[in-house]
């Protein structure tokens, strides 16, 4: 099985082709504000590099957030269009599950910086398991779990929360794409960014 990973929920433009646990191409590139403008750019980049067309793909795995709303918005618009036109199955993954699945620890938080000192958070066991649903929170709350879990803290980019720095983790590809494989595949058209906020434009008019 062939399967394309697309990612633009952080700054970076993240996509991977993965066949039968190896990379046959990926790239992963900052591109702050500019993922409109790379994101098919590097999906034909890495499918020349990996000598394949498009109909080769068998599985289309987008990130669809939390995250940038933009950056979300783009990378399922691209992964939908292109799964509706080739005939794909589609698949989504969560972005703060990919963080934590990409290392390893007894308790793992993924954080991902929402302005103004709140935070998008997912807490997870050693064994993948959702131990704190995935959710939109404040500095305050975050310390009290940092506080009964010591988690194992890790970001879609290099933050600092209460003086205590937490890396950008690098992304496991193929933990990722093994993880999420045999997950339902949906129909392109039900498929929406999970923003877990609306965007501040839309709250202000509630």
């Amino acid at each position: 099985m062939i399967s394309l990973f697309i990612d633009t929920s952080s700054s970076d433009v993240s996509i991977a082709i993965i066949k039968d646990k190896n990379i046959l191409a990926s790239i992963c590139k900052e591109t702050p504000n500019e993922h409109s403008i790379y994101t098919v750019k590097y999906l034909d980049d890495i499918l020349k590099e990996s000598n394949l067309n498009p109909e080769d793909i068998d599985k289309i795995m987008i990130v669809n957030g939390p995250g940038s709303f933009t950056g979300v918005r783009i990378g399922v618009t691209v992964a939908k269009t292109y799964a509706y036109l080739l005939k794909k199955d589609i698949i989504t993954i969560s972005s703060l599950k990919m963080l934590a699945l990409s290392t390893n620890h007894d308790y793992i938080m993924s954080l991902i910086d929402a302005k103004h000192d709140n935070y998008y958070i997912g807490l997870y066991d050693k064994d993948n398991n959702e131990i704190i649903k995935e959710q939109f929170i404040h500095i305050d709350k975050i310390l009290e779990i940092i506080n009964k879990y010591n988690p194992k803290l890790v970001s879609d980019n290099n933050i600092i929360i209460n003086n205590i720095k937490v890396p950008k983790q690098e992304l496991d590809f193929v933990k990722i794409v093994e993880y999420y494989k045999d997950n339902k595949t949906l129909n392109p058209h039900s498929v929406v960014p999970n923003y877990l906020k609306l965007p501040q434009a839309l709250e202000d008019k509630k």
